[in-house]
């Protein structure tokens, strides 16, 4: 609760000060890593696609062409699989709210259309989910691997385009993993763990927030 509530705190903090916000709608494409407490990882999972949303502020730091975005994101998270020795289905349905940190760097442009890299880290939450077993449904609130906040670290590129003055286009892909998950129920010996692989493609707008700054500015120039 204390992190949540730093996070919250640092949220404000930016937000004052922030330079534009941004809104961000895509595909994720994810897989789960599952291991059992006998290190075993669970064989014949396959990837599901779902949709993912982010919102939040972004404003340069530092340098030109280095910015840094604090936001919110709500992304849906899946899996299918089966075991043919046993005649078992399974599939996995997951949605997670999360504080998402992120960076990204203009490499260069051509003709207006830029390029860069982008690094995100995030806080996730799981507000719902569901394990298939067969005709068996489980509800993952109870499951103790699901039950753990999930940290995600994702890297990639993208490419935006300015439609106007104060806002522009881009198109970016990420690639990320979460930090193990582990069932702390077995004892600290437990191998019992889930990682998330995410592969996730996004288009969003940004829209630029004039600065206190450059109101003044343009004040002073028209008064002149």
């Amino acid at each position: 609760m204390k992190k949540i509530a730093l996070i919250f705190v640092l949220f404000l903090g930016f937000t004052a000060h922030s330079q534009g916000l941004y809104v961000e709608v895509g595909k994720v494409d994810s897989n789960f890593k599952f291991t059992n407490s006998e290190g075993e990882e669970l064989a014949n999972l396959q990837h599901t696609t779902q949709n993912y949303m982010e919102a939040g502020y972004r404003r340069q730091v530092f340098t030109e062409g280095f910015n840094v975005a604090l936001g919110l994101n709500y992304n849906s998270y899946g899996s299918v699989g089966s075991d043919n020795s046993l005649n078992n289905f399974f599939e996995w349905d997951a949605d997670y709210l999360g504080i998402v940190l992120g960076f990204d760097y203009a490499l260069f442009d051509i003709d207006k259309l830029e390029f860069h890299l982008k690094a995100t880290t995030s806080l996730e939450f799981m507000l719902q989910g569901t394990q298939t077993i067969n005709n068996q449904v489980i509800n993952l609130t109870d499951t103790e691997e699901f039950d753990d906040n999930a940290i995600f670290f994702r890297g990639g590129a993208g490419l935006s385009y300015p439609l106007t003055e104060t806002s522009s286009i881009y198109l970016q892909y990420l690639y990320g993993q979460s930090l193990g998950m582990n069932d702390d129920n077995n004892g600290s010996t437990s191998q019992e763990e889930l990682k998330i692989n995410t592969h996730m493609v996004g288009i969003g707008i940004r829209i630029a927030i004039p600065s206190k700054d450059t109101d003044e500015d343009n004040n002073e120039e028209s008064e002149e």
